[in-house]
């Protein structure tokens, strides 16, 4: 099995016809084929199911392009890693993270870490720890900030310097926004949307104490932006970090703090024996930086 064969499996996977996949890889369509049914050989199971018009992976097809997709990206980042000369500090970071207005220290880092080296280019992949977990596991990515990190005996991490307030995000029109905070029997009986994560968290439920199990939980999300579209549609109210949603004064939501006041933390991990590439060295020593107050010597 060879990179080339899986990048030309992921194509397929992806245009869902052999004529498509074929230009999009700059192939022909009789060179492709065979090599698709070279791997279908190889792994002795059907990977595709041919219709009438397009081509749909089967079950198997399903697990392999999981399994091609990280190791076709490790891959390129190993490659990317390696052909930068060894005092040369170019190339890519990698990040995964939640949404926070925490993400702000990160952001400065890169920044400041691209005005020092302007060949660092960064990635961002956005969700849940959870959601991550298995990339960064992996190595496909350098770093993970973590919401209510927790010490890991295979991981390095860096707090960053702010936490995040957990409240409400309702309607204006919601009696709930004339209260100037939310206390846990304001909510029971309500329908509410609620961070997947957060609704399991052990803040939450000591938040709301026995009036967890009462709160009626119509929508969880990952990411904030569709669920506050839910709370302007009147699904419910919607427990997440203040400052993560937009609010501006002629718009429909406001957001009140909880009461008693939750507070998370947050972290930047990386592997503690992973080696990092100059690039990410770089970003880190900027991230340090960010978060001690410290000045590097080109800007002093």
């Amino acid at each position: 099995m060879e990179l080339r064969t899986l990048r030309y499996f992921l194509a397929l996977a992806h245009a869902g016809t052999i004529s498509g996949a074929a230009k999009e890889l700059h192939v022909t369509q009789p060179t492709l084929s065979r090599q698709l049914a070279d791997l279908e050989k190889e792994f002795g199971t059907t990977l595709f199911e041919r219709g009438s018009k397009r081509i749909r992976l089967t079950v198997e097809g399903v697990r392999l392009r999981d399994y091609a997709t990280s190791i076709v990206a490790l891959a390129d980042k190993a490659t990317a890693d390696l052909a930068q000369p060894d005092r040369a500090v170019g190339g890519s970071v990698f990040i995964g993270c939640g949404e926070s207005e925490v993400m702000r220290t990160v952001f400065r880092a890169a920044k400041r870490c691209r005005d020092e080296h302007p060949d660092v280019r960064f990635h961002l992949f956005s969700g849940t720890s959870i959601d991550l977990e298995d990339r960064f596991n992996d190595g496909l990515l350098d770093f993970l900030v973590e919401f209510e990190p927790l010490p890991h005996p295979d991981r390095l991490s860096l707090s960053l310097p702010e936490s995040d307030r957990w409240g409400v995000l309702m309607r204006k029109d919601d009696p709930l926004a004339e209260r100037v905070s939310v206390r846990p029997e304001n909510v029971a009986g309500r329908t509410v949307i609620g961070s997947r994560q957060g609704m399991k968290s052990g803040k939450m439920r000591e938040w709301a104490g026995e009036l967890h199990d009462r709160l009626d939980v119509v929508l969880t999300y990952n990411l904030g932006l569709n669920a506050a579209i839910a709370v302007e549609e009147g699904m419910g109210v919607m427990f997440c970090y203040d400052r993560l949603i937009r609010l501006p004064e002629d718009g429909a939501l406001c957001f009140r703090p909880i009461d008693p006041p939750v507070y998370s933390d947050s972290a930047v991990v990386w592997k503690k024996h992973r080696h990092l590439s100059n690039a990410a060295e770089a970003f880190l020593q900027c991230l340090r930086e960010e978060c001690t107050g410290e000045v590097s010597i080109g800007e002093r």
